[in-house]
């Protein structure tokens, strides 16, 4: 099917739905298909997901609630081993990392397709997500652009006027999108002081390039992004997300390390649950449970390309991820030829892999916490991610 933006046009597959329909009432269940998240009263777990030795089902405690899905269409069922190649890159990744479980959570049209858990980590197992916490911060952002308190291209000195001697001037964009030439500080990662007066810290560090010329994927600018949330809000960071984001959505179980020094980058430790809340809030664009949490177009905004013309090529995060384009906060995983994206992620440097794939109407999370380091961590839960696509068979 040609993708045509973040919403794909599903009338191709109306004949072929039509056709399938009596073998979808026969067969959804055992495929998983037509089952709800956990905690439904159902809370059944895909046929597909048979336990082998040293797996187990994932968390029976799940509350993630199904949403209304906005596609028109049901989706042909999926076989009862679609899913097999892809728990086998689960287990395969748990065991070469050495790691104490991982979840592949899969949720289609509203409805769970796919929840496998290897090892001892589940639902509510709580996990440090990494740079997975930087499209929470940039939708934590969005929301003050919806109430028009803050615009992204306005420099930043109007609330952090230690940045007014930069020139030309760092705009909120520049730092979600990686192209203000903030510089990442030893007071990122300290464990103590302020957010305040680190961000001042940075602030009167050297710039790594001139504000605009360049993309490279850091940690600093997210830090200031975190304290202009604080300043314009009169909250700190973690407060301001809670209320903002964290609270509509249920994530009860997510938090902020770092005392008063929380790290808006890469500071979240959260859970299955709690992330799957907030992709059912993009995924449905920016409405969760009949709420709407961010506007139409902020969502837009989040996921378009925000580094066009820019040459991202030797980026060591990109070098990476072998993601060539970036929003705010997160990766523009795959793209059409309109330079559209279907498929966006959050993932970060310890594995947590969440991803969105507008085409087949689908989120969905690889949950590991794995310690070796990005370059290691990020491509082993892309394999899985990869194989889980495929599993979904072709748009």
């Amino acid at each position: 099917m040609a993708v045509t933006g973040r919403r794909p046009n599903g009338l191709v597959l109306a004949a072929l739905v039509a056709a399938l329909a009596l073998l979808s009432a026969a067969c959804g269940a055992a495929s998983g298909e037509g089952s709800s998240p956990p905690g439904s009263p159902e809370g059944v777990v895909d046929g597909s997901s048979i336990a082998v030795a040293g797996d187990g089902a994932a968390d029976s405690t799940s509350t993630v609630p199904s949403t209304t899905t906005s596609s028109t269409t049901t989706p042909p069922p999926l076989d009862p081993h679609a899913f097999d190649a892809a728990d086998a890159a689960l287990r395969q990744r748990v065991a070469e990392a050495g790691i104490a479980g991982g979840v592949l959570y899969v949720v289609r049209n509203g409805e769970v397709v796919h929840d496998q858990a290897t090892g001892s980590v589940g639902h509510s197992t709580p996990l440090q997500v990494a740079s997975s916490a930087k499209w929470l911060t940039a939708s934590t952002i969005m929301t003050l652009v919806d109430e028009g308190r803050l615009s992204l291209d306005e420099p930043i000195s109007r609330w952090l006027p230690a940045f007014a001697v930069d020139k030309p001037a760092v705009t909120t964009r520049q730092l979600l999108n990686h192209t203000s030439g903030v510089r990442d500080r030893p007071c990122l990662w300290s464990g103590g002081g302020t957010l305040a007066a680190c961000v001042d810290e940075i602030a009167a560090g050297p710039l790594e390039f001139a504000p605009g010329s360049a993309f490279s994927y850091g940690n600093a600018s997210f830090h200031v992004a975190g304290r202009l949330i604080e300043v314009i809000t009169g909250m700190s960071f973690p407060a301001a997300f809670a209320q903002r984001i964290g609270t509509p959505l249920g994530m009860s179980a997510t938090s902020w390390g770092g005392g008063s020094n929380p790290s808006p980058a890469a500071g979240a430790t959260t859970t299955l649950d709690d992330y799957a809340r907030f992709l059912d809030l993009m995924l449905h664009d920016g409405v969760f449970q009949g709420r709407r949490l961010l506007s139409s177009a902020s969502v837009a905004e989040l996921e378009r390309d925000q580094v066009v013309g820019y040459d991202t090529s030797h980026d060591y995060s990109v070098g990476i991820t072998k993601i060539p384009t970036y929003g705010l906060g997160l990766w523009r995983d795959q793209v059409d030829a309109s330079d559209a994206a279907f498929v966006l992620s959050g993932n970060g440097g310890k594995g947590f892999y969440p991803w969105i794939d507008y085409s087949r109407q689908v989120y969905g999370v690889v949950a590991v916490q794995d310690d070796r380091g990005a370059e290691q961590a990020v491509p082993a839960s892309r394999v899985v991610v990869d194989a889980a696509i495929a599993a979904l068979g072709p748009t």
